[in-house]
């Protein structure tokens, strides 16, 4: 309504300032051509009296012609006629209504009309008539004085009329212009409006196709084309996000497929010792001469290193089984010990040391379990990896107060959770540290890496608002540290 408004008053300004200057102009033609009409009655007026004075003065005197004005005077009732001396020295009654030094051209017998005003304020046209006396040696006038009262109320009244007219004009105008912008701009600028606002709010169902061939209805045709294109790009990128979160998917799986193939490189040769447990402890119970003492305790020994075989190999296919993330409460102190148990035939088998230090409080955040694991798995086998002549590994978690995130990582309120992966490998030079992050980037000889590993670590944590980064130096070792934000009180357990 507001657009209808303006559009109107700009109208109807332009219209008033079109009349009033077509008023003002007609009324001061009006009014020239009415002075005019009025110069030309007194002229027409004062020839007929000059030529009766001018007969009178020359055959009765001066007495009789002046007397015969005053009669005349009588006779004229919108005009006031009097007799002037053009002259200094004229006795009062006979004194022009103005200055001789504006009537000089009665000199030359000319008839002079002219404006002046009275001393009440009032107009006056005032219109001389010489008259050349006793033959020459004076000059006098017959005075035509007519108000223009007459006129002023003409004029007053044309004024008040028109601006009746405009007034009139406006209002019916608003009135007209208001009825019909609410028709044609208001009611389609609210649908257009309210389908703007739905797009932006991602609503792309409805659809507002306005009828007609004007400005407003091209729009609705240009927006409902928008519609239809974001719709669709919108349903492309729905398509493109969830390929994409497949193939990560995929990728994520492959790679645990190709750390669970290393885990259980570790786990054939440390299976072996527990299998040669059970084998010994059977034989035993076969045996006839075993006590039920020692029967007993082999059978028991032989159920912990089954439990033990089991708990491992439902750990293992746990871990190599692909499914959706699920995010929930986890305490990362929990997580760094269930990692433990696959890690250790490999550590054990290469001479390396695993070692664990645990934050003294529980260090809770909201994640996916299954992804942090594989994420501390890929760290720790790097680091393992890297140990060709064995070591130790430390697998730590703390809080830590103290952080400054990536610009791309927004800071949490609620504080950061640390877990570190530290080696004592043989380290990586500057130029290997830009690049680690980079998908199939790898350091390791063919075959035993995809180069998806770290790439793949680092897109969980930055899923799960945290970030990774690494300190390394050659001959040195190497530190893996994972931010992950802690969880807040406001978020749900």
């Amino acid at each position: 309504m507001r657009l209808t408004i303006k559009i109107t008053f700009a109208v109807l300004l332009g219209v008033a300032l079109i009349f009033s200057a077509y008023s003002y102009f007609s009324i001061q033609r009006e009014r020239e051509q009415l002075k005019k009409n009025l110069s030309r009655e007194a002229r027409h007026i004062g020839e007929s009296l000059r030529v009766i004075v001018t007969e009178l003065w020359q055959q009765r005197g001066e007495r009789e012609a002046l007397a015969f004005l005053k009669k005349a005077n009588q006779g004229y009732t919108q005009t006031l006629v009097r007799w002037v001396w053009v002259e200094d020295g004229a006795e009062v009654q006979y004194q022009p209504r103005v200055p001789i030094d504006q009537l000089d051209a009665l000199r030359d017998e000319e008839t002079i009309a002219l404006l002046a005003g009275s001393p009440d304020g009032h107009d006056f046209l005032l219109t001389y008539l010489p008259l050349v006396i006793d033959d020459g040696k004076r000059i006098g006038a017959i005075e035509l004085s007519e108000s223009m009262d007459e006129m002023h109320d003409y004029v007053e009244e044309s004024l008040r009329r028109s601006a009746i007219v405009i007034g009139a004009s406006i209002v019916s105008g608003l009135l007209l212009m208001g009825m019909l912008g609410s028709i044609w701009v208001d009611r389609p600028m609210r649908k257009l409006r309210a389908q703007a606002e739905r797009i932006g709010t991602g609503d792309f169902t409805t659809s507002v196709n306005l009828s007609g061939g004007d400005e407003l209805a091209e729009l609705s045709t240009t927006i409902e084309r928008m519609r239809r294109q974001l719709a669709e790009a919108r349903e492309a990128e729905q398509r493109a996000t969830a390929e994409k979160f497949e193939t990560l998917e995929k990728l994520r799986h492959t790679e645990r497929l190709a750390t669970l193939g290393q885990l259980s490189a570790g786990m054939a040769h440390e299976f072996g010792t527990p299998l040669n447990v059970i084998a010994g402890r059977a034989k035993l119970i076969s045996s006839a001469d075993l006590s039920l003492q020692d029967t007993t305790r082999s059978a028991r020994i032989i159920s912990e290193q089954a439990e033990r075989m089991t708990t491992i190999m439902r750990q293992l296919l746990s871990f190599a089984r692909r499914g959706e993330a699920r995010k929930q409460v986890v305490d990362l102190n929990a997580v760094l010990r269930g990692v433990l148990p696959l890690l250790e035939p490999t550590a054990h088998k290469q001479g390396i040391v695993l070692q664990l230090d645990e934050a003294s409080q529980a260090l809770q955040v909201h994640a996916d379990p299954g992804q942090l694991q594989q994420v501390l798995l890929n760290l720790t086998l790097n680091g393992i990896q890297a140990m060709p002549h064995g070591g130790t590994v430390q697998l730590s978690s703390t809080r830590v107060e103290e952080v400054c995130p990536p610009e791309k990582v927004a800071a949490e309120a609620g504080g950061w959770y640390r877990l570190q992966v530290r080696d004592q490998g043989e380290g990586m030079d500057e130029e290997t540290m830009k690049n680690i992050f980079d998908p199939f980037f790898t350091t390791k000889d063919i075959g035993q890496g995809t180069g998806l590993g770290l790439s793949i670590a680092y897109g969980i944590i930055e899923e799960h608002g945290g970030w990774i980064d690494a300190e390394s130096r050659v001959g040195e070792g190497s530190v893996f540290n994972v931010y992950l934000p802690a969880m807040t009180a406001e978020e749900p357990a």
